[in-house]
């Protein structure tokens, strides 16, 4: 019976293995030799899992961005309001 052994990837082989895959063009073979001390499966799982955070980092970054511009846009709105009501004081 084989017993499942825990390997904490470090940010260094993460990083090695996601520049790895995209450079061989996910050719699982070539990276194995690369990374002989896992299974295939072991690097299969670890780069989907990296590509599902990279894609859940994306996407809240677009919901920031977006907020912040929202924002800016009321502001500029804001600003643009007090500008008209200063100038028509003026006159």
């Amino acid at each position: 019976m084989n017993k499942r052994v825990y390997h904490r990837w470090t940010e260094e082989e993460s990083t090695r293995l996601y520049k790895f895959v995209l450079r061989c063009d996910r050719n699982w073979t070539m990276v194995q030799n690369q990374f002989p001390q896992f299974t295939m499966l072991q690097l299969q799982n670890k780069f989907l899992v990296m590509q599902k955070q990279m894609q859940s980092q994306k996407q809240k970054n677009t919901k920031v961005e977006r907020a912040n511009s929202a924002y800016s846009a009321e502001n500029t709105d804001t600003l643009q309001q007090l500008m008209n009501i200063l100038s028509a004081k003026s006159q």
